[in-house]
C-alpha cells in the first residue's frame, strides 16, 4: 500500500464497506482532523482527555483538498491535550488514498457505483524505550483498536447519512458507561471474595469484560448487560457474608 516505506512494521490493517460512492466518501475523508469535521470517533472522550475537535454535519467548502505538507491537528488547542498527536500528511491522490505520518495510510478501493470499501493501515511507532514499548504492546495497542473502531463505524455512518443529520452519540456513551462500570465491578469483587475464587472468578468475569471491548459490537445491550450480570455476583457474595457471619449473643 502507499506509505508502506514509512514504517518498519504495521500495528493493524483494518477496513470497513461504506454504502456509498466513491467520490461522495472521499468529500469526507478530505474532512479529517480536529479544525476540520474531527475524526469521526468517540467525541466524548476526546474530550475528556483534552482533545478539542470540531463535529461537524456539513461538507465545509472552505477545507480545500489535502496536499503533501498540510497538517491535520489532533487537538484545536494542543495545549490541553494530555498528549499532543499531530499527523503531516506525506502522500495523497484524490479519490484513492491519505498516506500520514505517524498514522498510517487510508485507501479508497470502489466496489461498486454505490459501495466503497475504506482501508487503513497503522504503522507502528519505533521505539528504544523497553517500557514505552512495553506500554504500547499491552495496553496502547487496544486503546487504540477501540478508538480507530469507533472512527471507521463513525466514518461509515457519517458518509451514508450525507450531509445534515446530527448524530446522538448516547449510545456511545451508555456503551462506554457500562465497559468502565463493569471494570470497577470486577475491581470490588475481587475484595469481598476469598480463597482461590477471588482470583478464578474475577479472572472469568474479565476474559467477558474483554471480550465485550475487543470483540463485541460496541453496542450498550452487551457492556450493560454484563454490567448487570457482574452485580449479581457482588449482591451474592455481600449476601453470603451476612448469612455466614457469627451469630450475635441475643441469638
Amino acid at each position: 500500500m502507499p506509505g508502506d516505506d514509512l514504517s518498519a512494521e504495521f500495528q493493524s490493517t483494518r477496513a470497513i464497506n461504506i454504502n456509498a460512492s466513491l467520490s461522495d466518501t472521499w468529500l469526507w475523508l478530505n474532512q479529517l482532523g480536529a479544525d476540520r469535521s474531527g475524526f469521526f470517533s468517540y467525541y466524548f472522550i476526546e474530550q475528556f482527555l483534552g482533545y478539542e475537535t470540531r463535529s461537524q454535519a456539513t461538507i465545509a467548502p472552505t477545507f480545500p483538498d489535502l496536499v503533501p505538507g498540510d497538517l491535520i491537528r489532533g487537538s484545536i488547542t494542543p495545549s490541553k491535550s494530555i498528549i499532543i498527536y499531530e499527523f503531516p500528511v506525506v502522500a495523497t491522490q484524490p479519490e484513492k488514498h491519505l498516506v500520514l505520518k505517524n498514522w498510517g495510510t487510508f485507501l479508497l478501493h470502489r466496489l461498486n457505483e454505490n459501495q466503497t470499501r475504506l482501508i487503513v493501515r497503522t504503522h507502528r511507532p519505533a521505539t528504544n524505550n523497553l517500557a514505552k514499548a512495553t506500554f504500547d504492546y499491552y495496553v496502547g495497542e487496544g486503546l487504540h483498536f477501540v478508538m480507530e473502531r469507533a472512527t471507521l463505524k463513525g466514518f461509515k455512518a457519517r458518509v451514508e447519512a450525507g450531509e445534515g443529520p446530527v448524530f446522538d452519540d448516547t449510545k456511545d456513551k451508555l456503551w462506554f458507561f457500562g465497559i468502565l462500570a463493569s471494570a470497577i465491578a470486577i475491581a470490588v469483587l475481587i475484595f469481598l471474595m476469598r480463597g482461590i475464587q477471588r482470583l478464578a472468578i474475577p479472572a472469568l468475569l474479565s476474559t467477558g469484560w474483554t471480550i465485550t471491548l475487543l470483540t463485541l459490537d460496541p453496542v450498550p445491550i452487551y457492556s450493560l448487560a454484563l454490567f448487570v450480570f457482574i452485580c449479581g455476583f457482588i449482591l451474592h457474595q455481600i449476601a453470603n457474608r451476612k448469612t455466614q457471619s457469627p451469630m450475635s449473643n441475643g441469638d
